[in-house]
């Protein structure tokens, strides 16, 4: 797979194999999504790697706080305008996916609380940010890098699903893991092996034809 179809190929997973992904293939991953662009060669990333029954644990703590309407500490952008319409397209591709009626209120709970488990993911990836860096600033490279990793994971014939979600609630997080107090949360990677079957991860995100989205100056028509 070259690079542009892998691209243009890539896409959210939401449904994992329980196939545990090892320890020797995520690194190689982190390795090649390390090369992402960088202001200044500055790195501004850091990485927290869960799985097995710790990551298992901080899920269902995510689950249990998004049930007791707790505090976010990390909180949703709020979008208007084309952002949220596109945001609503893709949400009613996924409920048609998984057959979830705007009326079904326990199954519309169920896949929220999925989000918060990393969709049962067998390993999810905690980007991080050190507060000696300006977060609005570098949060430009934390995409890169980002990007990076999801085309380097689906190298390695994985899936992944980049999700706000994983970093709503930090509670869970501080109570199984030892956090650096100057670690900021940015956002989460759902990281497994895709099971091809089950029907959200058949949803392809629309994406906006870029004549809309672009201005041309200085070209001959």
């Amino acid at each position: 797979m070259d690079i542009k179809e892998a691209i243009m190929n890539r896409k959210s997973i939401r449904g994992f194999k329980d196939t545990p992904v090892s320890k020797e293939t995520i690194e190689q991953v982190l390795t090649t999504a390390s090369r992402a662009v960088s202001a200044l060669n500055s790195q501004p990333w850091r990485c927290i790697v869960l799985a097995g029954d710790v990551k298992n644990k901080i899920g269902e703590a995510n689950a249990e706080a998004f049930l007791k309407d707790a505090e976010e500490d990390v909180k949703d952008p709020v979008m208007q305008g084309e952002g949220r319409q596109r945001m609503i397209g893709v949400a009613k591709q996924l409920f048609a996916a998984m057959d979830i009626q705007r009326e079904d209120k326990e199954k519309r709970l169920w896949w929220t609380q999925r989000g918060f488990r990393f969709f049962d993911a067998p390993a999810v990836v905690l980007i991080c940010i050190d507060k000696e860096f300006d977060k609005e600033f570098h949060r430009l490279d934390i995409g890169a890098f980002m990007q990076n990793f999801t085309l380097a994971a689906m190298a390695e014939g994985l899936g992944t699903c980049v999700e706000l979600q994983a970093v709503t609630y930090l509670g869970g997080i501080r109570r199984y893991i030892d956090v650096d107090p100057d670690t900021e949360f940015v956002v989460g990677i759902a990281l497994g092996y895709p099971d091809e079957d089950f029907p959200a991860n058949q949803v392809v995100s629309e994406r906006e034809d870029m004549s809309n989205l672009t201005q041309w100056y200085g070209f001959d028509d």
